[in-house]
């Protein structure tokens, strides 16, 4: 999996890298940069920003009614004020990084990618593929995964 998406961060692909497995999870890249990652196992951006405090459960409901349909979430948000470009940029970042860590950590799963497919917060910040890379190898390095340091793993429900 991390080969391919080398391969198409490197030939400025844009779409959805779709990684199978548990807990699975999709990259969305446009122009071979990483607009937005998700996984079941992290928080996304809206459970971040209403958990944090620092949008009500209403206004998110509202900007992700309104832009959800154009992609256009995260503009519906800036353009409200209720959150600045460069501050929604790290909140992205951050969401980017955790799931991103997760899913790189999945080396056999089943990977398909499907070109052109966007995410509904629209672009608000891409992460060069390269430095990404390096910061989530740091963190794997670490803090070593309990599979990887031979401790036993709990099964757990959904």
């Amino acid at each position: 999996m991390r080969r391919l998406l080398t391969e198409l961060g490197e030939s400025g692909r844009t779409g959805a890298l779709h990684v199978g497995g548990t807990p699975g999870g999709v990259l969305y890249l446009i122009a071979g940069r990483i607009a937005y990652a998700e996984s079941p196992a992290c928080e996304g951006i809206g459970e971040r920003l209403v958990g944090s405090g620092r949008l009500t459960p209403q206004t998110w409901r509202a900007a992700y009614q309104e832009g959800r349909g154009s992609h256009r979430v995260g503009r519906a948000l800036m353009r409200d004020g209720w959150l600045g470009q460069n501050e929604l940029a790290l909140r992205v970042v951050a969401v980017i990084a955790d799931a991103t860590h997760v899913l790189l950590q999945q080396a056999d799963a089943p990977a398909r990618f499907v070109p052109g497919e966007r995410h509904w917060l629209g672009e608000v910040a891409g992460v060069d593929l390269g430095a990404l890379g390096h910061y989530t190898a740091a963190r794997l390095r670490a803090v070593p995964h309990p599979r990887r340091a031979g401790a036993r793993v709990a099964a757990t429900g959904p």
